[in-house]
C-alpha cells in the first residue's frame, strides 16, 4: 500500500512512520484483544441473564424520552458535572477520550480506505488543526487521569471508601496506569518522530513538539529504536485497555449509560406494590435471585463514586448503612452465587458426544467459539457456594433498618441506581415472611391496625380539632372543591393539631371550599409500606380509596408530605386517582392570586428545612421559599445542605417510630446545621420534620432562643387575623 509523501502545503500524518512492517502484526493482536473483550461481554451477558426476576416496568418504553436523558447525562455529562472537582476530572477524561477515539477513527479511515482510493482528507491546514485538537484533548485525558490518581490515592475523600477504609481495588490502579501510559507513550512517539523528521509544521503538535526538545542530544538511530519500542508499548497498552474493559471498572463505560437509559419512568420514589397477595409464594426479597434483573444490573453500573454515601444521613450519623456499600454487597453476593446458577443452567443444555454444547443452526463461527470457551470456563468455575441469608448475613440488619428512605442516594447518583426500592423490598421479606423487625414497629403496626394511626389513640377522636372551627365533613356536605386530608399527625399529635388549625383558618379566610373525612379518614399507610408491612399498607390504602371514591373526591390537600406522596403516587395502583396538593402549594397560589394578605411583620432569621418527601420526592422547593419571602420582616437564610442536597430530619422510612441506638441522632445533626446558618426559627412543611426539629432544639438546649414552625403557622401569624 503506497501513501503520499508530505511537504509544506501537503502536511499530513505519518501513521506508520518507522513501523512499516508492524501493521499485520498489529492487526493480529487487535483481533486477539477484541476477541477477549467480546468474550468478557458475552460472559457478563450470561451472568445478567442467569439471575433475576422479570422487571414489572418496561425499561425500554418511551424511547425518545430515554434518548433525551442519555444525551443530557452521558453526552453532556449533566449529572456528573454537578460537583466541580469530580465533574472536571471526569469531563476531561470523558470528552478527551471521545475526541481521541473519533480522531483515531478518522486516521484509520483515511489510511486504510480513502487514501488508497485516491482521496486524502487529513492534509494541509485541516491536518494542522486536527493535530492541534488531538494534542489538546490528549493532554485533557492526562490531566484528568492525574486528578483521578490524586483523588483516589492522595486526597482520598471518605466517600471513596467506607468509614475511613479505602475500597480501591487492583483494577482501579491498573486502569489509571493504562490511561496515563497510553497518553504519555503517545506523546513520546510523536516527539521522537518529530525529533527525527523535523517537519516545520509539526509545531502544531504542541505537546509532541515540546517533548521532542527533550531528545535534542539523541542521535537519529537511537531515537528510531526508542520510537519502535515505545510504539509497541503504546500499542499493547491500548489493546490491553480494550481487552480489560469487561473485566474491570471500565465496564461502566457501557453499563452506566445502559442503566441511565433503563432508568425508571415511574414517579420518583414510587414503590412497586406486591400484587396478588393470596397466590404469591413469598413476599419481598430474601435472596439475591428475588431481585429483578434490573436491580441486579445496578451493581455493574455502580462506579463506587460515593456520591450516594456523601449525603446519606444514616452513614454520616455513624450508622452501618452506606448506599454504595449496600449496592456493592448485593453485587458481590450475586457474583458468588451466579456461577453455580450458570453451571446448573448449562446442564440443561443439550451437548454432543464430547460434552460440548450443541449450537442451534444459524449461529456464526465466532458465536460458536464464544460458547465453547464459555463451556470450558464453566468447568473451571467452582459451583458450590455456602448458602447464606441475604439479609442478616450479607446485609446487616442494622444496615437495612437504618435507611430513612430520604432519596438522597437516588437523587445524586450519576448512574441512576435505585437503592431505596431494594431496601423496602428486603424489609418486606423480614416483616411478612420472618416477622423479624424492631419491637417499636410491632407496636406501631398494631396501633395502625387497631386505631388506624401510629399513636394508637382512639379513632373516634380524629376530628376533635375541628369542633370549634365549623369545618364540615364530607358526610355533612360532599359538595366541596377540596378534601382536606388531615393525616394522623394533624389529627392526634398536639403539635400537629396546631398546624392543622392554622391551615384550616387560612383556607377559611381565603374562601376555599373544603371539607374533611372526619372519623371516616384512615392512616395513609406510608409508614407501614416503607417499614415493610405492605399488607397493612394496602389494607389501609384501599379503605381510604373506597371512602374517597364513594364521595366522588377529585382534589385533595395534605399537610403531611408522607400522606401527600402516598395519595399522589402510590394510591393510583389501587384505583385512587386524585389531584393531590401539598398545603405549601395551595398557600403559595393563594398569595399569588391575592386571596390572602400578609400584613403583619414576622421578625427573625428563618431557615427552611426541605422535607425529603416534599423536595426530592416531589420537587417542591420553590413554593415554600416564595411563601417565606413574601412574609414581611422575615429574613430567610439557607443551610449549607439545602434543596436537592438537603439533609434528612431522620423520620422517613418508618424511622419516625424507631429509636436511634447507633451513632449520632440525625435530627440533632440537622439542628446543628440550622444553628450554623444563624437561624432562630426552623421553618418546615412536614409534621414529622416539625417533631424532629423540635426535639433537636430541645436536645441542643436552644428552646429559649430557637423554635420550629410549620409554614402554615408562619403565614397565619403574618395574616394577623387572630
Amino acid at each position: 500500500m503506497e501513501h503520499a509523501t508530505f511537504s509544506v502545503g501537503n502536511e499530513g500524518r505519518q501513521v506508520f512512520w518507522n513501523a512499516e512492517y508492524f501493521e499485520p502484526v498489529l492487526f493480529f493482536f487487535t483481533a486477539i484483544a477484541l476477541a477477549i473483550m467480546a468474550y468478557g461481554f458475552y460472559r457478563r451477558w450470561r451472568m445478567w441473564k442467569a439471575m433475576g426476576k422479570p422487571e414489572p416496568e418496561n425499561r425500554f418504553a418511551n424511547r425518545n424520552e430515554r434518548l433525551k436523558y442519555l444525551l443530557k447525562n452521558v453526552v453532556l455529562q449533566a449529572n456528573t458535572s454537578k460537583e466541580i472537582y469530580p465533574g472536571i476530572m471526569h469531563g476531561l477524561i470523558f470528552f478527551g477520550f471521545f475526541v481521541l477515539i473519533w480522531g483515531a477513527a478518522f486516521d484509520a479511515t483515511e489510511f486504510h480506505i480513502t487514501e488508497p482510493l485516491g482521496w486524502a482528507f487529513l492534509r494541509g491546514n485541516f491536518y494542522l488543526v486536527f493535530s492541534l485538537i488531538m494534542e489538546i484533548f490528549g493532554l485533557c485525558v492526562l490531566i484528568g487521569t492525574f486528578m483521578a490518581i490524586d483523588r483516589r490515592y492522595l486526597t482520598k475523600p471518605d466517600r471513596l471508601g467506607y468509614k475511613g477504609k479505602s475500597d480501591s481495588e487492583a483494577d482501579d490502579a491498573i486502569v489509571l496506569l493504562l490511561l496515563a501510559g497510553i497518553i504519555i507513550t503517545g506523546f513520546i512517539i510523536e516527539a521522537l518522530r518529530i525529533h527525527v523528521t523535523k517537519p516545520s509544521w509539526e509545531v502544531w503538535s504542541i505537546v509532541g513538539f515540546a517533548v521532542s526538545k527533550m531528545f535534542a542530544g539523541v542521535g537519529s538511530e537511537t531515537a528510531m529504536a526508542m520510537h519502535k519500542w515505545t510504539w509497541w508499548i503504546h500499542a499493547f497498552m491500548s489493546l490491553g485497555f480494550i481487552a480489560f474493559i469487561p473485566y474491570s471498572r471500565l465496564l461502566h463505560i457501557y453499563t452506566t449509560p445502559a442503566n441511565q437509559y433503563m432508568k425508571t419512568m415511574q414517579p420518583v420514589g414510587q414503590i412497586e406494590p406486591i400484587r396478588d397477595f393470596e397466590n404469591a409464594e413469598s413476599f419481598g426479597v430474601g435472596q439475591v435471585q428475588d431481585f429483578t434483573w434490573k436491580q441486579i444490573f445496578d451493581g455493574d453500573a455502580c462506579t463506587k463514586c460515593g456520591r450516594c454515601q456523601d449525603g446519606c444521613p444514616a452513614y454520616l450519623s455513624g450508622k452501618p448503612l452506606s448506599p454504595k456499600k449496600l449496592t456493592q454487597d448485593i453485587k458481590n453476593y450475586w457474583l458468588e452465587k451466579v456461577p453455580a446458577v450458570m453451571a446448573e443452567q448449562k446442564t440443561m443444555v443439550e451437548t454432543d458426544a464430547e460434552g460440548n454444547p450443541k449450537t442451534p443452526a444459524g449461529k456464526n463461527m465466532f458465536c460458536r467459539w464464544l460458547e465453547k470457551v464459555d463451556h470450558v470456563v464453566d468447568g473451571l468455575t467452582p459451583t458450590a457456594t455456602e448458602e447464606k441469608a441475604l439479609v442478616g448475613e450479607q446485609i446487616d440488619l442494622h444496615e437495612l433498618w437504618a435507611c430513612t428512605n430520604c432519596m438522597y442516594c437516588m437523587e445524586n447518583c450519576p448512574a441512576d441506581i435505585e437503592h431505596v426500592p431494594k431496601v423496602v423490598e428486603m424489609r418486606q421479606y423480614k416483616v411478612l415472611m420472618e416477622a423479624d423487625f424492631a419491637p417499636e414497629l410491632q407496636l406501631t403496626f398494631r396501633n395502625m391496625e387497631n386505631n388506624s394511626n401510629p399513636w394508637g389513640i382512639g379513632a373516634h377522636l380524629r376530628a376533635d380539632w375541628a369542633a370549634e372551627l365549623g369545618v364540615k365533613s364530607l358526610a355533612e356536605d360532599p359538595n366541596v372543591e377540596y378534601l382536606f386530608y388531615v393525616g394522623c399527625s394533624g389529627s392526634f399529635d398536639d403539635r400537629g393539631k396546631k398546624v392543622t388549625v392554622a391551615f384550616a383558618k387560612i383556607l377559611q379566610a381565603a374562601g376555599v371550599s373544603f371539607g374533611i373525612l372526619g372519623t371516616e379518614e384512615g392512616c395513609c399507610g406510608d409508614s407501614a409500606m416503607r417499614g415493610g408491612n405492605e399488607y397493612l399498607y394496602q389494607t389501609m390504602a384501599q379503605m381510604n380509596i373506597e371512602v374517597m371514591n364513594g364521595y366522588g373526591v377529585k382534589k385533595i390537600i395534605a399537610t403531611c408530605p408522607h400522606g401527600y406522596n402516598a395519595l399522589k403516587k402510590d394510591y393510583p395502583h389501587f384505583g385512587g386517582n386524585f389531584e393531590v396538593y401539598h398545603h405549601t402549594e395551595i398557600i403559595a397560589d393563594l398569595i399569588a392570586e391575592g386571596k390572602i394578605s400578609l400584613k403583619k411583620p414576622v421578625e427573625g432569621s428563618f431557615t427552611y428545612h426541605d422535607s425529603c418527601f416534599l423536595g426530592r420526592y416531589n420537587n417542591i422547593y420553590d413554593q415554600p421559599r416564595r411563601i417565606l419571602s413574601a412574609v414581611p420582616g422575615l429574613k430567610l437564610t439557607e443551610m449549607e445542605r439545602n434543596m436537592a442536597r438537603s439533609f434528612c430530619c431522620g423520620a422517613g422510612g418508618a424511622r419516625m417510630w424507631m429509636e436511634e441506638d447507633i451513632g449520632e441522632r440525625i435530627n440533632d445533626m440537622r439542628t446543628d446545621q440550622a444553628i450554623a446558618a444563624g437561624a432562630d426559627t426552623i421553618a418546615v412543611g412536614c409534621p414529622f420534620c416539625l417533631t424532629m426539629m423540635s426535639d433537636g432544639i430541645k436536645d441542643r438546649q436552644k428552646e429559649e432562643s430557637m423554635a420550629a414552625l410549620d409554614i402554615a403557622e408562619i403565614v397565619w401569624k403574618a395574616m394577623d387575623l387572630e
